[in-house]
């Protein structure tokens, strides 16, 4: 998680003052000591990287598609909205849609009926 650039300064600001220890103010704004000593020795207090981005889904498609098919594994949803299998995923979660498979007959069972 990144941390906001204010409380970065505010943190390091407190510790230039010099009346408080790092483990104190690492306390005060709950924030790990690690992470405060390595604010000291940065020079630019800016964060290095953006977080993870989501891509972007049509999330309209997406409950066309399993209302019209509802047996797709992700990679067909995913293939067929032209995106990745962690996004279909990651959005059917948001809409509460369970992909998990309710097998009612278990592996063995199951063999010996398809072998009659």
């Amino acid at each position: 998680m990144a941390y906001s650039l204010d409380l970065r300064e505010r943190v390091v600001e407190s510790l230039k003052e010099g009346k408080i220890t790092q483990e104190a103010v690492a306390s005060r704004y709950k924030v790990g000591l690690s992470t405060v000593k390595r604010w000291l020795n940065r020079e630019n207090l800016e964060a290095d990287k953006p977080g993870p981005r989501a891509p972007r889904l049509n999330i309209e498609a997406l409950k066309k598609a399993v209302s019209e098919q509802p047996d797709l594994y992700l990679d067909e949803y995913a293939e067929l909205l032209n995106t990745s299998s962690s996004t279909v995923s990651y959005n059917l979660l948001k809409l509460g849609i369970s992909r998990k498979k309710n097998h009612s007959v278990r592996r063995k069972k199951r063999k010996e009926t398809q072998t009659i």
